[in-house]
């Protein structure tokens, strides 16, 4: 039998978002200039704890674990994008 777990409460340790944000696009294969002329960058979407803002990026941290006494342990999924990439914000109410 599996065993079983006290799940600790979730810390509030950030607000959590979606990201809109725009990422480089390349592509290595042979393309005429009329198709290379029509790329354009990705549109990517991320989800997380919005850590900080600092230095012209935001950081998202998709993950947290948490220490033995349930208090909050290291996070993880940690994506830096630069600020000027991002499209859209939508903070996500999670309690």
């Amino acid at each position: 039998m599996a065993k079983k777990y006290t799940l600790p409460n979730i810390p509030d340790i950030a607000d959590f978002y979606m990201v809109w944000w725009l990422d480089i696009n390349s592509d290595s294969s042979w393309l005429s200039p009329e198709k290379a002329k029509t790329t354009r960058p990705t549109i990517c979407l991320s989800m997380g704890w919005l850590i900080s803002t600092s230095n012209n990026c935001h950081r998202i941290a998709g993950d947290y674990n948490f220490n033995d006494d349930g208090s909050l342990g290291d996070i993880g999924n940690v994506t830096t994008i630069p600020t000027r990439n991002i499209i859209k914000l939508k903070r996500i109410k999670i309690k």
